[in-house]
């Protein structure tokens, strides 16, 4: 296990492979409520995978020459206290080898009491950047990266609605673009909460969402948006030509 922290391999009871990444809210990630805005969540989320993999050797270099990336597919979070603007926080996260071309990612989310705040089961698939294809398995093995199994898991399901409204359409512009030229995987939760109507967002912080990612919205493309209350919160889908592009459940505390 490694750390970011200077600290060296972590000996922890159950010898996971996992990497602990320490981070602290910043002020441009807060909302209204001094809180971490969900998509920031993601983001951090994100990061704490991208340093797990270069601490192993998996950086920008490595994925080029292997003409591969990591995308994430699908995931969801489970909130149990949305964390604060300036709150110290700690992730350890952990993954699973590729299974029928999905790897399964478990972040946990503490506060400096070491209680935790969040949990975000993150299922990434490996693509062929030269084939534009998922890959089922990679061509490499990096020791010490992957856990056979990981336990726990979060309900992928997203529930539907028919009958929905509209709520116009996002352009995929520069500030929701990340390196692979498409809407970064965190602002969809962006373009979701900016969907749904005010008094909902308003009325408590997120403690439940799914995201399904069908296909990228390419920088400078256009989405569609539509909303409606569904089972216990709002379902949430973005059409790119006429064909879902994601499509995600939202539940607030209230």
């Amino acid at each position: 296990m490694r750390s970011n922290d200077g600290e060296g391999p972590l000996l922890e009871r159950k010898r996971m492979n996992q990497y602990t990444y320490h981070t602290t809210v910043l002020n441009a990630d807060g909302d209204f409520r001094r809180m971490i805005k969900p998509s920031a969540l993601f983001r951090y989320v994100e990061q704490a995978a991208a340093d797990h993999a270069r601490a192993y050797g998996m950086d920008d270099a490595f994925f080029k020459a292997h003409h591969t990336a990591f995308l994430v597919g699908k995931q969801a979070a489970q909130i149990t206290r949305m964390p604060l603007r300036a709150e110290k926080l700690t992730f350890l996260t952990a993954c699973e080898p590729c299974k029928k071309g999905s790897m399964k990612r478990l972040t946990r989310i503490l506060d400096e009491a070491g209680k935790e705040c969040a949990l975000i089961d993150s299922r990434w698939i490996m693509v062929d950047t030269d084939r534009e294809c998922i890959l089922r398995q990679p061509s490499w093995y990096t020791p010490g990266y992957w856990n056979e199994n990981l336990d726990g898991e979060l309900p992928q399901l997203v529930h539907k609605a028919k009958e929905l409204t509209c709520a116009g359409s996002r352009t995929a512009s520069y500030s929701l673009c990340d390196l692979n030229g498409h809407v970064n995987n965190a602002c969809y939760l962006d373009i979701a909460c900016d969907a749904l109507p005010l008094e909902v967002v308003k009325g408590g912080p997120l403690k439940f969402v799914s995201v399904k990612y069908h296909r990228e919205i390419p920088l400078g493309s256009q989405v569609e948006v539509f909303y409606a209350p569904s089972a216990d919160g709002w379902y949430v889908v973005g059409r790119r030509e006429e064909h879902a592009a994601f499509e995600c459940y939202l539940e607030f505390t209230k």
